[in-house]
């Protein structure tokens, strides 16, 4: 299946910890662009989060139940797309996409992930 900038997937997300090296599934958001030609057949993401955050950083984007977007994303309750936890998986390991984002919303991210990695400014 071909993913495109602004789907919404859930992946198996590895967890480190105390106790060693876990999985469990969980989403994140395409913020790659795939229509451009490239060398391997790899999707880069941001962690997206349910939990409970009461303090949302510049780098991060409340999906808000009752919002557009949250309709549109597939996701069942509050979340938050963490731009500062970027990652670059093989396409193989998604296991399916929930929804997507709009163009608009796109553009909010694109400004915290630019932020996230030090292009503003």
């Amino acid at each position: 299946m071909n993913y495109n900038r602004g789907d919404i997937v859930i992946l198996p997300f590895p967890f480190v910890t105390t106790k060693g090296t876990r999985q469990k599934a969980r989403p994140a958001l395409v913020i790659s662009d795939h229509s451009i030609k490239r060398r391997f057949n790899d999707v880069i993401l941001v962690a997206i989060t349910s939990q409970k955050i009461d303090d949302i950083k510049q780098t991060e984007f409340l999906i808000a139940e009752g919002s557009i977007e949250f309709k549109k994303s597939g996701l069942l309750k509050d979340s938050v797309v963490r731009c500062e936890y970027v990652m670059t998986v093989p396409k193989e390991i998604i296991v399916r996409k929930l929804g997507n984002l709009p163009n608009n919303i796109m553009g909010k991210i694109n400004e915290k992930l630019k932020l996230s990695i030090g292009l503003c400014g």
